[in-house]
């Protein structure tokens, strides 16, 4: 039977290997989301696919699948942007692995989101241009979990339906709901950020990627904000990414 033919734009999220000679890679595709690929012989030919299947990596790839295969069969992978310096610099290398590693979580298998795969490239555009690896990777985790449906509104409380106009509000550590000071008693769990914090995560979310280059975070928002999101995916994934083990070890560093 004649394999299933495809040709996409990809970004290359991980790769391991897998027997003595092949590598299996996880692509992130335009067409079809997420998927997994076996690529024959790179493990001992260099040549054929010469540091294409480096995490990071935007290719163009040829791919085939035997109709009753589970795997798709890497045949070709051209470089369209290889984002070296998010490899060569510590802090974009462990920021980045992050994006890489919630896509591959959060993402079906063979599911089409021409977004999120435009979400990705910005990213990584952006991390490979030198910008903030943490505000960066802040942005794209709030955006990934708005493509996900699971970013809940940050203008008012989830009970009473009112914003204060000053001080602190408080998170359902659960949901990531927003509650006012005088809702947050009755749910369990909550926690506390600034009012201009949640102004920020929300602009963040809704504005255009041609205008969140506006957006300038303090030293407390940034925390905060981090904070809320890593909350938000580790509830709705009910695990924590293990890129986190890192980048904690690279805040420690930054403060240190």
């Amino acid at each position: 039977m004649s394999p299933v033919l495809l040709s996409t734009p990809a970004v290359v999220t991980s790769s391991r290997p897998m027997g003595e000679s092949d590598l299996l890679v996880c692509l992130f595709t335009l067409e079809s989301g997420k998927l997994r690929a076996v690529a024959k012989g790179a493990k001992r030919s260099k040549k054929r696919f010469m540091n294409a299947l480096e995490p990071f990596t935007e290719i163009d790839a040829g791919l085939a699948m035997g109709r009753s295969s589970g795997l798709w069969r890497l045949d070709s992978a051209v470089i369209t942007k290889s984002h070296v310096p998010i490899r060569q610099d510590y802090s974009c290398f462990v920021f980045g692995s992050l994006c890489l590693e919630l896509v591959e979580l959060w993402q079906k298998d063979g599911a089409n989101e021409p977004g999120v795969f435009g979400l990705l490239k910005w990213c990584l555009s952006g991390l490979s241009e030198g910008r903030d690896p943490m505000e960066m990777s802040l942005i794209f985790k709030a955006r990934l979990l708005r493509h996900a449906g699971f970013m809940p509104g940050l203008k008012a409380c989830r009970l009473c339906g009112k914003m204060p106009k000053n001080g602190p509000v408080y998170y359902d550590r659960r949901t990531g709901e927003i509650l006012c000071y005088n809702c947050r008693k009755p749910a369990s769990g909550s926690a506390g950020i600034t009012l201009g914090t949640a102004r920020c995560l929300d602009f963040m979310v809704n504005c255009g990627l041609e205008q969140v280059n506006r957006l300038k975070l303090g030293k407390q928002q940034m925390t905060e904000a981090w904070e809320y999101m890593k909350v938000l995916h580790c509830s709705n994934l009910q695990r924590q990414p293990a890129s986190y083990k890192l980048i904690n070890q690279n805040i420690n560093n930054r403060g240190s």
